[in-house]
């Protein structure tokens, strides 16, 4: 598959993209049929065994994404919360050190370093709508010369900026408004405010934000969705992320563990067909391997014409 920008996709339509965090989750999400992927902070952080506020490193970030972009022709975003750290300059290192590993779009927020969706989110949903926990914001000056620096670093590369607010939870649409406009006038291709849920609020954001938007994270409490896609993708929300492969990735593993025990045999597991196609089954199956092929190919490049300690004689 030829990989394609994430700017290049949502330029000519609304792109959906499940949650993924590890290449196996990109893998399966590139088989399902998905576009593009969005590399949650939040999970990785529970991959990490932390909760999600603010615990995983930057280290830890720049690695698996890495590891993701090197293994999927899928465009990954990647959730970058404040960029971690302080000023415009840990803005700049780590979108800068985010690009290079192969991102194809990045959100930075303007939380502050006690964050995280453990804090806030269970209130959110409950219907409690901007909670009774605090949920604090940097400046708009900070969040703007942070939004300066990595637009800067993402310069030159095909990683776009989202700039992401949090202020809604806290200090209300209209400030997240305007802090999504003043970062589109800095030059943001993409904003994103935390905490739309409704086709009322999207119609409010819209009325001032006229560029690309960014819907995360819908769901359907109660069995009724958030929103419709087409009627937000009116609105300029042309991209869409949801946590709908971590819940079927945990289910399925559990469920199929506890039958393998179960039994105390693998005939259950080794003659399932997972209900995919024999083509979909072998590339799920096979995909660590044809990545295997990939380097032994490359490795044999270097023996041509040598003796390989293994293989013998490299022919060329």
């Amino acid at each position: 598959m030829e990989r394609k920008s994430l700017r290049e996709l949502v330029a000519q339509k609304q792109i959906f993209a499940p949650i993924v965090w590890d290449v196996m989750s990109a893998k399966c999400a590139e088989i399902a049929g998905f576009e593009a992927t969005l590399l949650s902070g939040g999970v990785v952080a529970g991959n990490c065994a932390t909760p999600d506020v603010g615990l995983i490193t930057a280290d830890d970030l720049v690695r698996i994404t890495g590891n993701v972009c090197s293994a999927s022709p899928l465009p990954c975003c990647i959730d970058a919360d404040d960029g971690y750290g302080e000023t415009p300059l840990h803005a700049y290192r780590t979108t800068k050190r985010l690009a290079d590993a192969g991102a194809m779009a990045l959100t930075l927020d303007d939380t502050t370093g006690t964050r995280g969706y453990g804090r806030w989110a269970k209130a959110l949903r409950d219907g409690d709508p901007f909670g009774t926990i605090p949920h604090p914001a940097v400046s708009r000056d900070v969040f703007l010369a942070k939004t300066r620096a990595a637009l800067d670093a993402c310069s030159g590369s095909e990683c776009m900026l989202i700039a992401r607010t949090e202020t809604a939870l806290q200090y209300g649409l209209e400030e997240a408004i305007e802090r999504c406009i003043r970062a589109e006038e800095l030059g943001a291709e993409m904003t994103l405010v935390i905490g739309l849920r409704t086709l009322e609020e999207g119609t409010e954001v819209a009325k001032h934000v006229k560029g690309w938007k960014m819907w995360p994270d819908v769901m359907a409490p109660g069995g009724v969705p958030d929103v419709n896609f087409e009627d937000i993708e009116k609105l300029g929300f042309n991209y869409v992320t949801a946590h709908c492969i971590t819940k079927g990735a945990s289910y399925g593993m559990t469920s199929w563990g506890k039958r393998v025990l179960e039994d105390k045999s693998t005939v259950f597991h080794d003659e399932h067909d997972m209900g995919i196609t024999e083509e979909e089954a072998a590339h799920l199956d096979m995909f660590q391997m044809a990545h295997d092929k990939q380097w032994f190919d490359r490795e044999a490049k270097y023996w041509k014409g040598l003796e390989h300690p293994y293989l013998g004689k490299i022919e060329g």
